[in-house]
This record gives C-alpha cells, sequence and structure tokens, in this order.
C-alpha cells in the first residue's frame, strides 16, 4: 500500500501557530489572583489583502505599548494567510471567515465577554462612518488604563456582544490548541 504523504503546513500556518502558543504561554502566565493592571485583550483576525486593518493593527500595537501592555493584550491572525489557527479561532468566536477583518475585545474583568467590531476591508482608509468603531473602542481603552478602571464596551459604537464557545478566553485558548494539536 502506497503511504499518502501527510500535507505540510503552509507558512502562515506555522507562523500563527506559532504565535498561538506563545500567546497561550503568556496567557497562562499572567496573574491569576491580581487583577491584570491592562484592562483588555485585543484580538484581530484578518486576511493578507486587508492592509487598513492591518493599519489599524500597528495603532493599536502603538497605543498598546505606549499604555504598558504586555505581548498576551494584542495578537493578530492572518497576516500572512489566511491559516488554520485563524479559521479555528475564529469559530471559538462564533464567528466564519466572511467576517474577517475582525477585531475581537475581550475586557479582562469579565474574560467571559467578547465584542464583536468590523474593520474595514482591503486598502479602505477605514475612515468611514460605519468603520469608526475601532477608535472609539481605542479611546475606551486609554481612558480604562488611565483612570485604572474596568473596561466596558457594552455602549460603545459597533461593539457587537458576544460569546466564545467554550466559557471564556483561556478556554477558547486552549480549545484552539487542543483541535489544532489533533488536526493531522
Amino acid at each position: 500500500m502506497p503511504i499518502t504523504p501527510q500535507p505540510q503546513p503552509t507558512p502562515a500556518d506555522r507562523h500563527d501557530l506559532d504565535k498561538l502558543t506563545r500567546w497561550k504561554t503568556a496567557l497562562d502566565a499572567a496573574p491569576q489572583n491580581n487583577p491584570d493592571p491592562f484592562p483588555t485583550c485585543a484580538i484581530f483576525l484578518v486576511s493578507p489583502q486587508d492592509h487598513a486593518a492591518h493599519n489599524i493593527f500597528r495603532q493599536y500595537r502603538a497605543a498598546f505599548e505606549e499604555l504598558g501592555a504586555n505581548f498576551h493584550h494584542l495578537i493578530i491572525f492572518g497576516q500572512h494567510g489566511i491559516s488554520t489557527t485563524a479559521t479555528t479561532f475564529l469559530a471559538e468566536l462564533g464567528m466564519e471567515q466572511t467576517n474577517i477583518p475582525l477585531l475581537a475585545i475581550v475586557p479582562l474583568h469579565q474574560a467571559t465577554r467578547v465584542y464583536h467590531i468590523p474593520l474595514p476591508k482591503g486598502d479602505q482608509n477605514g475612515e468611514s462612518d460605519d468603520s469608526q468603531s475601532w477608535r472609539e473602542i481605542l479611546t475606551s481603552i486609554r481612558a480604562a488604563v488611565t483612570a485604572q478602571s474596568p473596561l466596558t464596551l457594552d455602549r460603545a459604537t459597533g461593539a457587537n456582544p458576544g460569546a466564545f464557545r467554550h466559557p471564556s478566553l483561556t478556554g477558547a485558548v486552549n480549545a484552539a490548541m487542543r483541535k489544532l494539536a489533533a488536526a493531522p
């Protein structure tokens, strides 16, 4: 019987799985008993063509660095190709690939909640009225850090509340890791 070669992971799969592994390690190492001084985790799910969303991610990264965030507070999947990691994590958010590009915000004082914010597709500049939610969210994050208070997004324009398929951010990350480890 001929041996069927196993498909090799794509560079995007290797890149995003490595990033997911490092993210899980950083989340697991974060203090569990003390409230995290940084109020949120931001998850970007994009495609390589979503240049506007990549630029928005860069603005979040600069702001998060300025505000003292750590690696586990900001992550991006899909920038080098729609990876198995990106689609697996989309499923954990209860979303589909058609929802990309997407920003998912998890207030860490309520890590069972997640807010989905659509991002502009392709090269759109992100300046239209229907794609400004990401700016309002970033302003809310800055205010929460400055005030050392929990992040609340229930009234934020364009922040659509959702839930993880598993009960929390760490549950979703762990489930994604298990699913990817079981994949051929």
